[in-house]
């Protein structure tokens, strides 16, 4: 189990700020944005000694010809300069591969991997150290790196343009194994005229230690996915590593009905989603930000575990995912928290009728993250005039529209024209069955973090009053 006390909300949490050496650095405050946490990354000071440097040395384009890469307790990080002469598509295209042997470590790093259908929560990354690896191209076309480990798997990739830099923050390796970097120039179409060029690159390569709760890749699925428990409340950290960054986190499923929060703290230049799926990969919930901004999902049924089964009926997901943009100075925070479902709100998924939360006169809560709509059902006994308040919060322009159970037709309508403003429909005829509910929100609204209200109230019909509305048309107050 990864997790960070609860006094870290709110709090800076020390990320690195690039590759830099561990000695000689300054602290630089970094202001929070909104709601996300103050940051503090570390910055090298003007007056320190750079890495060591290292020359690339050919040949090293195979992994039986690597060239090997000396790394130290006194200077756990070295800086590559090399070239790719070829970088053209077929023989002529040159690739430049390196090796690195984890130094340090505890007993027992060689551990297995525990199954997925484990109810094991070991995990062998919790005795691994933290690589971090980044390549910046400076002149020629863009390139690729590549992490495999000493069986040649290949564990991540990362492309970055000419003029600018890549990497991978933390990737979990096992001291006394073997890694291999190999750097490729990415292809160029076959018929290009463009004569070949030289590639000049940097690659740097620094070792470290992870801090409780730290992310460790890879993690991008099920296979992968970190394991950790819930107990109340946990909070996690991780970065956006690269485009499309997605990272897994394996929990056992309760024994009893339980529903779970998520929040997930922002981060500067990405935009981020989160995602909850069940023990077979299926979505449960989906929930997506604004760049730059806060996610969260409320509420969440969480899949209750059933005995004598496999993984898909003892564990659930929760994945943070990097829609776009990357971020590998500032660390994401993740919170989680499960107990027993909300009776006063919104049970997610309910985003289609065939989920819809059903409610009854009164007042519940809920909230709408970006794009998401939640459907609800109303089931009065007899016959009823209902009538609906739906207010929502900052940043959200309230949609509400009511729809007859057994035919799908909508019924009625209101719309708001900005935010805050809440909407109504009075005196809407049940003629006896259940109504459906659908709210939303004006393309681009959300708010992950203050909840809208749904107030419901309904008077019975007369029976002379009901005969006179079964027989009359559906009406659209729009």
């Amino acid at each position: 189990m990864f997790c960070l006390q609860r006094g870290w909300r709110g709090k800076g949490l020390v990320v690195l700020a690039g590759i830099i050496p561990l000695v000689a650095c300054r602290r630089v405050p970094f202001p929070p944005r909104g709601d996300s946490a103050a940051v503090v990354v570390v910055a090298p000071r003007t007056d320190a000694a750079g890495p060591p440097r290292v020359m690339e040395q050919e040949p090293n384009d195979s992994p039986e010809q690597a060239q090997l890469l000396a790394i130290n307790a006194d200077w756990p990080v070295v800086s590559v300069v090399g070239s790719l002469s070829g970088t053209g598509a077929g023989a002529g295209r040159d690739v430049d591969v390196f090796k690195l042997m984890v130094p340090g470590g505890r007993a027992g790093a060689d551990k297995p991997a525990p199954s997925p259908d484990s109810s094991s929560s070991d995990d062998p990354r919790s005795l691994a150290r933290r690589l971090t690896l980044e390549i910046a191209a400076e002149a020629g076309v863009g390139l690729s790196l590549q992490l495999l480990d000493d069986r040649l798997k290949l564990l991540e990739t990362v492309t970055v343009d000419v003029g600018e830099a890549a990497g991978m923050p933390n990737m979990a390796v096992l001291p006394g194994h073997l890694y291999f970097f190999r750097v490729k120039a990415v292809a160029k179409p076959a018929k290009s005229a463009e004569p070949i060029v030289t590639s000049k690159y940097k690659l740097t390569v620094q070792l470290g230690d992870f801090e409780a709760g730290d992310e460790r890749e890879p993690n991008d699925g099920t296979e992968s996915a970190e394991a950790v428990t819930i107990s109340g409340t946990v909070e996690l950290a991780g970065f956006h590593g690269w485009q499309h960054d997605q990272d897994f986190y394996r929990i056992p499923a309760p024994e009893v009905p339980s529903a779970l929060d998520v929040e997930l703290d922002a981060v500067e230049g990405v935009t981020a989603g989160l995602q909850v799926l069940d023990g077979s990969g299926a979505r449960i919930a989906v929930g997506r930000g604004r760049r730059g901004e806060r996610v969260g999902l409320h509420n969440v049924t969480a899949p209750v575990a059933t005995t004598d089964a496999g993984a898909a009926a003892r564990f659930f997901y929760v994945v943070v995912r990097s829609e776009s943009g990357q971020n590998r100075t500032q660390r994401y925070v993740l919170h989680l928290g499960i107990g027993a479902p909300k009776s006063d709100s919104e049970i997610e998924p309910n985003d289609n009728p065939a989920k819809a939360t059903l409610i009854h006169d009164g007042v519940l809560t809920g909230f709408l993250p970006v794009g998401d709509v939640d459907y609800f059902r109303y089931s009065g006994e007899g016959q009823r005039e209902v009538n609906i308040e739906f207010a929502t919060p900052a940043h959200v322009r309230a949609k509400l529209d009511v729809i007859r159970q057994s035919n799908g037709q909508t019924i009625a309508s209101a719309e708001a024209r900005k935010a805050r403003e809440p909407v109504t429909l009075s005196k809407i005829p049940t003629l006896g069955e259940p109504l459906l509910l659908r709210l939303s929100q004006g393309k681009g609204d959300g708010n992950p973090d203050e909840s809208y209200s749904l107030k419901i109230s309904s008077t019975v019909l007369a029976a002379s009053k009901a005969g006179a509305t079964n027989s009359s048309p559906a009406l659209n107050p729009d």
